[in-house]
């Protein structure tokens, strides 16, 4: 029987493992600071916090806009729920939109209206993502924003690399960019986030806030704090550990090998799957960087998945529909229809495996499988 093609599979970068090894054996206690400089020069933003997750990343971005009880917050309906829950954690209030059918990201149009219908002091940001790495039209998001006065915060968990306008995601207009090291993964190898401004106010602010809301502490090479300080806010421990900070950093420094690699792997799915009947490939431009390459089966998507599992081809289904969870669905009294293309797109959508370390040999047998799969499917 061959191997399982996993769904995704973790990279050992060519830095890993030395990097890791500097901070075990002590040689090297800054792999922090090595990370947030070099995402800076990556991104090209002024300023960088490495945080211990992208949701953390995220929480960090809402306190350091001193989200309140009762503030308003829109997102997408079809987006991982660590968005809407850290808008909750502070009280507050997300406000849903409904998607896209080509590119899965928010309906802008339908964004607008919501910000129309919603305009008071309490409408406080929108927060915008971009699905599988195709980046959404962020030129009408920050003309939006400034139209209606509100923050605009980017979860750029799949976008770590993409490029808007020819500005690095994270450089290209928004108030607050967060990103993760670990998008894909609910039991990663490593966790890691980090959080990007070019507003030096919000930047002091998060910094403040990030360990504690302590003034004047200081650490030494093994992370002991001095012990004159002062507490002037309530903050949180948000920070990354040196050795995730290593593993992180090789992971940047491969990114842009890794962007390359996804992009090869998706042309030979669009040359081997084109015209497949009962599949439908992904539109895209070439700011698309396939942080997953999302297929749309015509019916019977869950069949079309449990066949190709016996394939040994494993595959994903994101995002859930947040208004098909129990939590949403009852706090704010929502109907399955009430969302009606994020609902159709989650009951056709599903990705096939994408990740660099994925050879020519399993590409084929995950398209052979595809192939198989389609021309039995009814």
């Amino acid at each position: 029987m061959p191997n399982t093609i996993e769904f995704y599979k973790p990279t050992i970068q060519k830095n890993t493992v030395q990097y890791i090894n500097d901070v075990l054996t002590f040689s090297d206690s800054s792999k922090v600071q090595k990370l947030e400089t070099a995402f800076k020069e990556f991104i090209g933003c002024s300023y960088a916090i490495a945080t211990n997750s992208g949701t953390s990343a995220l929480h960090l971005a809402m306190c350091a806009l001193d989200f309140k009880r009762g503030d308003k917050v829109i997102c997408s309906i079809n987006v991982f729920p660590s968005i809407p829950e850290s808008v909750r954690h502070f009280d507050a209030e997300p406000i849903f939109v409904d998607i896209e059918t080509k590119n899965y990201n928010i309906d802008l149009n339908k964004l607008e209206k919501s910000l129309e219908k919603n305009q008071n002091k309490k409408l406080k940001a929108v927060i915008v993502n971009h699905m599988a790495g195709n980046v959404t039209d962020m030129k009408r998001v920050y003309e939006l924003g400034e139209k209606y006065n509100v923050k605009i915060i980017e979860d750029a968990s799949n976008a770590m690399g993409a490029e808007y306008q020819g500005q690095k995601i994270g450089n290209s207009g928004a108030d607050i960019t967060v990103f993760s090291f670990a998008p894909h993964l609910c039991n990663s190898i490593t966790n890691g986030g980090m959080m990007v401004t070019n507003d030096e106010n919000i930047y002091d602010r998060a910094l403040l806030l990030s360990f504690h809301g302590l003034k004047g502490k200081s650490c030494d090479d093994y992370g002991n704090v001095n012990y004159i300080y002062d507490v002037v806010a309530i903050g949180w421990k948000y920070d990354i550990s040196q050795l995730h900070a290593a593993y992180c950093l090789a992971e940047l420094e491969g990114l842009k090998e890794t962007i390359v690699r996804r992009k090869e792997i998706a042309a030979i799915y669009n040359t081997k799957l084109a015209n497949l009947k009962h599949v439908k490939l992904p539109t895209f431009d070439d700011s698309h960087i396939f942080a997953q390459y999302i297929v749309e089966i015509d019916k019977n998507r869950d069949h079309f998945v449990s066949q190709l599992k016996i394939e040994n081809v494993k595959i994903g289904v994101q995002y859930m529909p947040l208004h098909l969870t129990e939590y949403y669905k009852s706090k704010y009294s929502m109907k399955v229809f009430d969302y009606s293309s994020a609902l159709g797109v989650f009951q056709r959508v599903m990705s096939l495996p994408m990740y660099p370390s994925l050879t020519d040999e399993d590409i084929d047998r995950v398209c052979e499988a595809v192939i198989k799969v389609a021309n039995a499917h009814i």
